[in-house]
């Protein structure tokens, strides 16, 4: 081979050489774009996937599958009817305390009955996500609202509706329906978050049971074995009593009446600082 041969080759090698690299370099680029394209479609993939399992409920209890977040539970005592003012104020109160309850929050509402049939939940539900909270770009804010609306607040509504326009009835017993209540409303014992029991009632316990009319108070229960009986059952619990007027209970002293109610929830595990407030008319 000639000199001006070899010579005229070894410029051919030196001009393509650089132009082999760049080809390389931008193989590699495209390599490395279409590597962090599928990462990050497929986190994007497992991040909806996550979101959709947390969002996941129970058809019938509102529920998210994985348990509720809280529990709140509202019992009655309508024994004794309320006053049209007292019940528009008992409305705004559960309201309130209803918008104020977490996303996920077991809410169980109970009566209490001289009628064993009529213990427990009457209503038994997780409050689920309102349409505010919704995410457009994962969710339907229409189906949020309807599930809301249809299947949590208005069968909510209408339990409440007809409680209040419950009869009269000749005994209370609270104690056996309030532990009834918490039987159906499990969560009270097992959740993580807040644990809240709403009693609605003059506190005026009367039952074969025990009754305050029969001047059977404290030390009585104890003498019956009473307290070997109470479950234990509301350990955490705040406790929020929105007292009805006793103004025709014929007892003569109430402190025995709130004594016997400090001891019994003390002994239950319940919070000690009690949210107590008046539901009068005037």
């Amino acid at each position: 081979m000639s000199r001006r041969t070899r010579r005229h080759s070894r410029q051919k090698v030196k001009r393509n050489g650089p132009s082999s690299r760049r080809r390389s370099s931008g193989n590699l680029l495209w390599v490395s774009i279409i590597i962090i394209a599928v990462v990050l479609v497929g986190g994007g993939f497992a991040a909806i996937d996550r979101f959709k399992r947390l969002s996941a409920i129970d058809v019938e209890t509102l529920c998210p599958d994985s348990g509720p977040s809280g529990a709140l539970a509202v019992l009655l005592d309508l024994t004794d009817p309320l006053e049209e003012t007292q019940a528009i104020r008992l409305r705004t109160i559960l309201g309130s305390e209803f918008n104020a309850a977490d996303k996920g929050t077991l809410i169980s509402v109970g009566i209490v009955s001289e009628d064993k049939a009529r213990w427990g939940a009457a209503y038994c539900k997780c409050k689920p996500q309102a349409v505010e909270d919704a995410n457009p770009l994962l969710q339907n804010p229409r189906m949020i609202g309807e599930t809301y609306n249809d299947e949590f607040i208005v069968p909510l509504d209408q339990t409440i509706d007809s409680l209040l326009h419950a009869e009269a009835e000749q005994t209370s017993p609270i104690m056996e329906s309030l532990q009834a209540l918490i039987a159906a409303t499990p969560a009270l014992e097992t959740v993580e978050g807040t644990r809240k029991i709403v009693i609605v009632s003059d506190m005026l316990q009367n039952s074969s049971v025990l009754s305050f009319y029969r001047g059977e108070f404290w030390d009585r229960f104890e003498q019956k074995n009473g307290t070997s009986r109470l479950a234990g059952s509301l350990k955490g619990t705040r406790i929020m009593l929105l007292l009805v007027p006793r103004p025709s209970s014929g007892l003569d002293d109430n402190l025995e009446v709130d004594q016997f109610w400090i001891h019994y929830f003390d002994l239950q595990g319940a919070e000690p600082d009690f949210d107590i407030r008046p539901l009068g008319d005037l």
